[in-house]
Parts: C-alpha cells; structure tokens; sequence
C-alpha cells in the first residue's frame, strides 16, 4: 500500500513539473509569435509608404516590384542570360 502511495505522489509531482514546463514553453512561443507578427506588421507599413519601384522588362511596360534594388539587378542579369542563349538551350542556373 505504501509503495502505491509513494508512486503515485511521484507521478503527481512529475506531473506538475511537465505542466509548469509546458506552461513556461507556451509563454516563449507567444512571445516569439508576437515578435514575428510585430515584423511582419513593420514589413508591411514600410512597403506601403515606400513608392513602388519599377523594373525594365523586355520591351515590356515597366511594372511594380517588390524587390530590393540588389534582388532587381540579379533578376536583370538573369533575364539577360536567358535572352542571350540560343534559341532551345535553357541555360543552367548556379553556373553548372
């Protein structure tokens, strides 16, 4: 009967130790949720007050873009790659 007992205040103890864990775990992820949803807030104000930039296409109408004037350049080079290359040869990304 005693070796019943102490088992079960064991296994009540453990229990509270996983609950207050598990409580302290939920509080950082709440707070890791805010912080990214703070940022994702800050992202958004600042693309909406910036002015949309414009990107040269192909003879295309220049269009809005949410790329950074460093990701516009890469793409720019790619598209030039693409018009360069023969006709039927798709050229390999990441230089292979």
């Amino acid at each position: 009967m005693e070796d019943t007992t102490e088992r079960l205040e064991r296994l009540e103890k453990g229990m509270r130790r996983l609950e207050e864990e598990w409580t302290e775990v939920y509080h950082k992820f709440r707070v890791l949720q805010m912080r990214v949803a703070k940022q994702v807030q800050r992202l958004d104000a600042n693309s909406s007050h910036e002015e949309p930039q414009k990107v040269e296409g192909d003879g295309a109408a220049p269009r809005a873009s949410s790329l950074s004037p460093r990701m516009q350049r890469i793409q720019e080079q790619i598209l030039e790659r693409r018009r360069r290359a023969p006709a039927g040869v798709v050229p390999k990304e990441g230089g292979e």
